[in-house]
């Protein structure tokens, strides 16, 4: 199965789950050997944002696809019972791409900032072509924030689009294996997805002895303290008679 029915199908599966949520943005990792991947972040109507990814690239589910035609033209002791579907139409329209699917919530904070870039980058876009048949894997996002935007970078030249690229280094966290590393094998991209997540650090999670508090002035025009009223009776004498002298 090529690529862009693989993706359109999954974007499917995805929108069936969570059909009352906006989509915010989408994320297409295809690797020249099949390893794709697909994520949508979709945000719901109470403002909590989920990530949408597929568990299975284009290259397991072709074989997922061919093991089932297999299965329905052989019984279970493997003896041939019926021809082997001529198109992949037929395993596809039977085939359960929500199996393949999980979903996970981002925190609120990062959240905030990646709708942040995105309404700063709204309206832009990028495209790169390829100089080499050896480029690694082409990504192409396409946000939905704002007034849209869509870039589509090789994986080697994440730097040219890096606001984006670090988003997806949080994103890619998600994922596993060849797809997550694709995804943060920028080292601008994580240095300013590392500076975001400083961003979300605050002084109230640290330790009440590591907080140096500042030091106490005193105003030069501020009225002293008047000096204490001895309590005791003899002293109160003694400085009577003191007093008269």
């Amino acid at each position: 199965m090529d690529a862009s029915r693989y993706f359109e199908e999954m974007h499917r599966a995805m929108s069936a789950q969570k059909n009352n949520s906006s989509l915010l943005l989408t994320v297409k990792v295809q690797d020249l050997g099949g390893a794709d991947a697909y994520l949508e972040l979709r945000q719901s109507p109470n403002g909590r944002a989920r990530v949408f990814y597929s568990t299975m690239g284009r290259r397991n589910l072709n074989f997922q696809l061919f093991r089932k035609g297999w299965q329905l033209c052989h019984n279970a002791s493997g003896e041939m019972t019926g021809q082997f579907p001529t198109r992949a139409e037929n395993l596809l329209d039977s085939a359960d791409f929500s199996a393949c699917i999980r979903d996970d919530a981002l925190d609120a904070g990062r959240t905030e900032i990646i709708l942040r870039e995105l309404r700063r980058a709204a309206g832009t876009s990028c495209s790169c072509l390829p100089q080499s048949a050896r480029e690694g894997a082409m990504i192409t996002v396409e946000s939905f924030v704002g007034r849209g935007g869509e870039w589509n970078y090789w994986s080697t030249r994440a730097a040219d689009c890096l606001p984006i690229a670090a988003i997806l280094c949080w994103l890619g966290d998600f994922l596993a294996g060849t797809e997550r590393r694709t995804l943060q094998s920028s080292p601008e991209a994580m240095a300013l997805a590392a500076r975001w997540q400083a961003e979300l650090a605050s002084p109230f999670a640290q330790p009440a002895d590591c907080v140096q508090r500042p030091a106490r002035t005193v105003s030069p025009s501020a009225p002293r303290r008047a000096a204490q009223q001895v309590q005791n009776p003899r002293w109160q004498s003694i400085l009577a008679v003191l007093a008269t002298v």
